[in-house]
Protein backbone atom coordinates (compact mmCIF):
# COMPACT_ATOMS: atom_id res chain seq x y z
CA UNK A 1 0.00 0.00 0.00
CA UNK A 2 1.51 3.36 -0.28
CA UNK A 3 -0.07 7.42 1.21
CA UNK A 4 -1.95 7.76 -2.10
CA UNK A 5 -4.28 4.33 -0.93
CA UNK A 6 -5.00 6.61 2.13
CA UNK A 7 -5.74 9.72 0.63
CA UNK A 8 -8.91 11.25 1.79
CA UNK A 9 -11.50 12.88 -0.49
CA UNK A 10 -13.52 15.38 1.41
CA UNK A 11 -17.38 14.78 0.71
CA UNK A 12 -18.92 18.33 -1.05
CA UNK A 13 -22.13 19.54 0.51
CA UNK A 14 -24.11 21.93 -1.06
CA UNK A 15 -25.82 24.04 1.73
CA UNK A 16 -29.63 25.31 1.16
CA UNK A 17 -31.90 27.56 3.15
CA UNK A 18 -34.16 30.63 3.27
CA UNK A 19 -32.71 33.52 1.61
CA UNK A 20 -35.55 35.98 -0.27
CA UNK A 21 -37.19 38.37 2.49
CA UNK A 22 -34.71 37.90 5.01
CA UNK A 23 -31.61 40.69 5.44
CA UNK A 24 -28.59 39.70 4.16
CA UNK A 25 -30.68 36.94 2.12
CA UNK A 26 -29.48 35.25 5.58
CA UNK A 27 -26.12 35.10 4.08
CA UNK A 28 -24.62 35.21 7.91
CA UNK A 29 -26.41 31.94 7.94
CA UNK A 30 -24.95 30.14 5.24
CA UNK A 31 -21.08 30.84 6.09
CA UNK A 32 -21.98 29.61 9.40
CA UNK A 33 -22.89 26.62 7.91
CA UNK A 34 -20.10 26.75 5.56
CA UNK A 35 -17.64 27.07 8.64
CA UNK A 36 -19.14 24.12 10.68
CA UNK A 37 -19.17 21.72 7.50
CA UNK A 38 -15.47 22.70 7.13
CA UNK A 39 -14.82 21.71 10.76
CA UNK A 40 -16.43 18.49 10.16
CA UNK A 41 -14.54 17.73 7.32
CA UNK A 42 -16.30 18.44 4.34
CA UNK A 43 -15.88 20.93 1.73
CA UNK A 44 -19.20 22.84 0.69
CA UNK A 45 -21.22 24.57 -2.47
CA UNK A 46 -22.67 27.78 -0.85
CA UNK A 47 -24.95 29.89 -2.56
CA UNK A 48 -24.43 32.28 -0.68
CA UNK A 49 -20.64 32.80 -1.72
CA UNK A 50 -21.62 32.80 -5.62
CA UNK A 51 -24.06 35.02 -4.91
CA UNK A 52 -21.54 37.98 -3.40
CA UNK A 53 -19.77 36.82 -6.76
CA UNK A 54 -22.64 37.75 -8.59
CA UNK A 55 -22.35 41.74 -7.38
CA UNK A 56 -25.97 42.03 -5.73
CA UNK A 57 -27.45 45.41 -5.31
CA UNK A 58 -26.16 46.76 -1.66
CA UNK A 59 -30.05 47.84 -1.14
CA UNK A 60 -31.54 44.42 -1.83
CA UNK A 61 -28.79 42.88 -0.18
CA UNK A 62 -29.35 44.57 3.18
CA UNK A 63 -32.95 44.00 3.38
CA UNK A 64 -33.27 40.85 1.53
CA UNK A 65 -35.23 42.31 -1.13
CA UNK A 66 -35.66 39.81 -3.89
CA UNK A 67 -37.41 42.29 -6.40
CA UNK A 68 -34.93 45.07 -5.71
CA UNK A 69 -32.30 42.69 -6.62
CA UNK A 70 -33.68 41.17 -10.02
CA UNK A 71 -34.74 44.75 -10.68
CA UNK A 72 -30.86 45.75 -10.35
CA UNK A 73 -30.08 42.97 -12.35
CA UNK A 74 -29.71 39.65 -10.25
CA UNK A 75 -30.20 36.68 -13.00
CA UNK A 76 -32.21 34.61 -10.68
CA UNK A 77 -32.27 31.98 -13.51
CA UNK A 78 -28.69 32.06 -13.61
CA UNK A 79 -28.31 31.38 -10.16
CA UNK A 80 -31.22 28.43 -9.72
CA UNK A 81 -29.01 26.92 -12.62
CA UNK A 82 -25.98 27.28 -10.66
CA UNK A 83 -27.85 26.07 -7.29
CA UNK A 84 -29.47 23.08 -9.13
CA UNK A 85 -26.17 21.59 -10.79
CA UNK A 86 -24.35 21.80 -7.26
CA UNK A 87 -26.99 19.67 -5.93
CA UNK A 88 -26.52 17.25 -8.07
CA UNK A 89 -22.96 17.72 -8.63
CA UNK A 90 -22.49 17.37 -4.87
CA UNK A 91 -22.43 14.31 -1.96
CA UNK A 92 -25.47 15.88 -0.28
CA UNK A 93 -27.03 18.55 0.79
CA UNK A 94 -27.19 20.20 4.12
CA UNK A 95 -30.42 21.95 5.02
CA UNK A 96 -30.51 25.16 6.97
CA UNK A 97 -33.35 25.70 9.39
CA UNK A 98 -36.68 27.31 8.11
CA UNK A 99 -35.87 25.88 4.59
CA UNK A 100 -39.80 24.61 4.48
CA UNK A 101 -40.32 27.95 4.00
CA UNK A 102 -38.61 28.68 0.77
CA UNK A 103 -39.38 27.94 -2.96
CA UNK A 104 -35.90 27.81 -3.32
CA UNK A 105 -34.66 25.71 -0.94
CA UNK A 106 -37.86 23.36 -1.05
CA UNK A 107 -36.87 22.79 -4.93
CA UNK A 108 -33.14 22.21 -3.86
CA UNK A 109 -34.50 19.53 -1.23
CA UNK A 110 -36.49 17.67 -3.82
CA UNK A 111 -33.40 17.63 -5.83
CA UNK A 112 -31.72 16.12 -3.34
CA UNK A 113 -34.27 13.65 -2.07
CA UNK A 114 -34.26 12.44 -6.07
CA UNK A 115 -30.49 12.12 -5.86
CA UNK A 116 -30.40 10.14 -2.64
CA UNK A 117 -33.37 7.36 -4.17
CA UNK A 118 -30.81 6.62 -6.93
CA UNK A 119 -27.64 7.43 -4.83
CA UNK A 120 -28.18 5.66 -1.32
CA UNK A 121 -25.01 7.36 -0.33
CA UNK A 122 -26.23 11.04 -0.99
CA UNK A 123 -26.55 12.65 2.32
CA UNK A 124 -29.54 14.68 3.63
CA UNK A 125 -28.64 17.11 6.66
CA UNK A 126 -30.90 19.14 8.23
CA UNK A 127 -29.99 22.00 10.68
CA UNK A 128 -30.69 21.01 14.27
Amino acid sequence: MTEADFEYTPKYIYIAGPMSGIPEFNFPAFHRAEDWLRFAGYKSFNPATKDIERNLDLGAYQTGDSNRAAMAGFDFREAYLWDVSKVIEADGIYMLTGWQHSPGAIGEHSVGVAMKRHYPEYEIMYEQ
